[in-house]
């Protein structure tokens, strides 16, 4: 073999194993090869789910460092067992509002196609939220008016575009002719918070203000990370069994962190005190179908995406990862 046949034979190699990588869905999860997963959104497209996600490298205690979390993976399967991976979407736009990252893509369908809506960083790690658009799932077109901007002048919301701000993490769901977002944010007495707004058409937003505040002191900051108490990240609102469902990652002082469930007649009020439990392990929520009053959900845990069940008709719903190869792939058919 000449060094020509050496270069190929090994590329094709490395390209095989990248594109369609070995993994063990129901134990460990999925990953990328060389990367790890955090906060991600799920479209389906003719028979298939396509999964776009943070994609970090090994962590030392933080996302924040120049270089991580600069684009958008993307990974796609029929059958929730084997994936291929397709090429990074979304890269940073150096000097702008989303120049240092980007984090937290969600996905909806959207007229003829989808919307995302992400989380951008500048360089002062000043989060605000965009939108892009696309209609095969592949090419993503940045809305020209972003960012859209939901806690800039709001008397509620301590946010800047000159130093760190919390402006992150939305979620998209259609009711009543509207689109709403959940995000998180801090208040300017020094709480976190999940707020809420609202769109008729993803150009106009309606601030509807914080519907989850944390507590205003007890923060302590650790460089390595694990905090005792940190930000309501992640959420996830949704209305089943007759109760509004607000699902959210946070580390809580004598907790530690945990996916919480804060249960709600309406949803535009949740009581940080009435929480429990939703997915031991698990975290960052997304749905992916439905079978009566049961569902597939999939989360990220350990740096992978990995998959659970729930019923919504249990009194207190709780999610148990999917425990065989069979389970999970019922879900396909």
């Amino acid at each position: 073999m000449n060094i020509i046949e050496f270069e190929e034979t090994l590329w094709s190699w490395r390209r095989e194993r990248y594109r369609h990588p070995p993994v063990d869905v129901v134990n460990k999860g999925f990953r990328p090869v060389s990367g790890q997963v955090a906060d991600f959104g799920v479209a389906e497209k003719d028979g298939r789910w396509h999964f776009y996600y943070i994609e970090r490298r090994l962590q030392e205690g933080t996302p924040f460092y120049p270089g991580n979390e600069i684009y958008f993976g993307h990974a796609s399967t029929a059958d929730f067992l084997n994936w291929e991976v397709h090429d990074p979407v979304m890269l940073i736009r150096p000097g702008t509002w989303e120049g240092a990252h980007v984090w937290a893509p969600v996905l909806m369908p959207w007229k003829n196609g989808w919307v995302m809506a992400y989380t951008g960083v500048n360089g002062e790690i000043s989060q605000d939220i965009g939108l892009a658009f696309s209609d095969d799932l592949f090419e993503w077109r940045r809305w020209e008016k972003n960012p859209i901007s939901p806690c800039r002048d709001r008397e509620w919301a301590d946010w800047r575009e000159d130093r760190i701000s919390s402006c992150r993490d939305p979620h998209l769901f259609q009711m009543d002719g509207r689109v709403w977002m959940t995000y998180t944010a801090n208040t300017r007495r020094g709480a976190s918070c999940v707020a809420l707004a609202s769109s008729p058409d993803l150009e106009s937003w309606e601030d509807h203000g914080p519907i989850l505040e944390g507590p205003s002191e007890g923060y302590e900051p650790r460089l390595e990370g694990g905090h005792p108490q940190g930000s309501l990240e992640s959420s996830h609102l949704i209305h089943r069994g007759g109760r509004w469902l607000l699902i959210v990652n946070a580390s809580i002082r004598g907790f530690g962190p945990r996916c919480w469930v804060f249960e709600s007649d309406e949803m535009f009020r949740f009581q940080f005190d009435r929480r429990r439990e939703f997915w031991k392990g698990g975290g960052g929520v997304e749905l992916i179908r439905e079978r009566g009053s049961r569902a597939l959900l999939s989360c990220f845990s350990g740096g992978h995406i990995r998959f659970g069940e729930v019923d919504w008709s249990e009194a207190e719903p709780e999610v148990q990862f999917v425990a065989s190869a069979e389970q999970l792939t019922a879900w396909a058919q």
